[in-house]
């Protein structure tokens, strides 16, 4: 079996949204004891904006809503929308939900190969998840898990997945960049200056440079850790349980 090599440890801080009371299609879970706030933040309308500028972000955001909302298969297509754009958090939400069962029927070796590719960057909160189920999955479970990890690479592998949102991400900046550097107002539907972590939250229309350097920190978050390398010839492919055995920290 193998396993794409990934490049650098990175130390990210990662929230898991999904931790709720299991709960069957269709009813709406209870949020546990601290959980209100978070909730209701959920359920607020995701920025419409976001879904041109980083649309990872925003079908990670809608996943969470309809989640809250008891609509759980539209969260979980969402969840695989935003793991198509490179949001690692999706693809560990995934990975957590099918190798447990939790929402879906019990795929441990789908979740296993989510994990597998959520780990890529060797982000220590999601890592020692996939380790952990890497050695508690059987011999069959693991020829399985790499056969659908193979099949997934082309999508949702970071060459692919990170790259495509990172030149929709540019593309859509560059209209900005103007406004940025001259000042004014700018207006970007659902989004100011206080949502990206400014100072003026409930404003719909802010100054064009604290939008837009709001947008910048946001995707310095979602690309954090991920590198593009010049490769030449193919990409390095390891045994998985050599992959294992050579992360950081790992025996």
């Amino acid at each position: 079996m193998k396993l794409l090599r990934s490049a650098s440890l990175v130390s990210v801080a990662f929230l898991v949204i999904f931790v709720a009371r299991a709960v069957s299609a269709g009813d709406r879970p209870q949020p546990l004891p601290g959980q209100k706030e978070e909730v209701s933040q959920a359920l607020m309308l995701c920025p419409s904006s976001l879904e041109r500028i980083l649309p990872g972000r925003y079908y990670m955001c809608e996943a969470q809503r309809d989640f809250w909302l008891g609509r759980q298969d539209q969260s979980m297509e969402m969840l695989r929308e935003a793991a198509s754009w490179g949001s690692k958090q999706a693809q560990y939400t995934l990975g957590i939900l099918y190798f447990n069962g939790q929402r879906t029927p019990v795929n441990r070796p789908l979740g296993l190969a989510w994990l597998a590719i959520a780990s890529e960057r060797h982000d220590p909160n999601i890592e020692p998840t996939f380790v952990s189920a890497f050695r508690n999955v059987t011999p069959a479970e693991l020829e399985q898990a790499n056969e659908l990890w193979q099949q997934m690479l082309p999508k949702y592998a970071d060459r692919v997945a990170a790259k495509r949102a990172k030149t929709r991400y540019e593309r859509e900046m560059r209209p900005l960049a103007y406004a940025m550097a001259f000042g004014g107002q700018l207006y970007l539907s659902g989004l100011s200056y206080g949502e990206l972590g400014g100072p003026t939250p409930g404003s719909m229309t802010s100054s064009a440079f604290g939008v837009g350097r709001g947008l910048q920190a946001m995707a310095g978050d979602y690309f954090y850790g991920w590198h593009e390398n010049v490769t030449v010839g193919e990409l390095e492919l390891v045994p998985i349980t050599q992959a294992v055995q050579a992360m950081p920290g790992k025996p």
